[in-house]
């Protein structure tokens, strides 16, 4: 019984923990967006580099432009706009 116990409080806390770093990351995607004072001009390799992780969508659209998100389990999340050559065209949408 004592060892049922020990199994239930190491998974207990161990969903703490997943909750705690999934609240870090969140703010932290904000954070790192917000620290990049403009995003327009910027190769996607640049940005990319700055912000330390991939979009999840990324969607070309019939111009030529790519249309990139990112977003966190929070709710936020920002789109920008790039051109063909991968250069950033500045911020198409940012929601909190």
């Amino acid at each position: 019984m004592l060892l049922y116990l020990g199994w239930v409080a190491a998974a207990f806390m161990a969903g703490f923990a997943l909750a705690w770093g999934l609240r870090v990351h969140r703010r932290n995607l904000r954070r790192r967006m917000t620290q990049i004072p403009v995003f327009r001009g910027k190769t996607y390799a640049e940005i990319l580099r700055e912000v330390g992780c991939d979009p999840q969508t990324s969607v070309r659209q019939t111009d030529g432009h790519t249309l990139r998100t990112w977003r966190d389990p929070g709710g936020y999340s920002i789109s920008l706009l790039f051109d063909t050559g991968d250069l950033c065209l500045g911020v198409a949408e940012e929601r909190a």
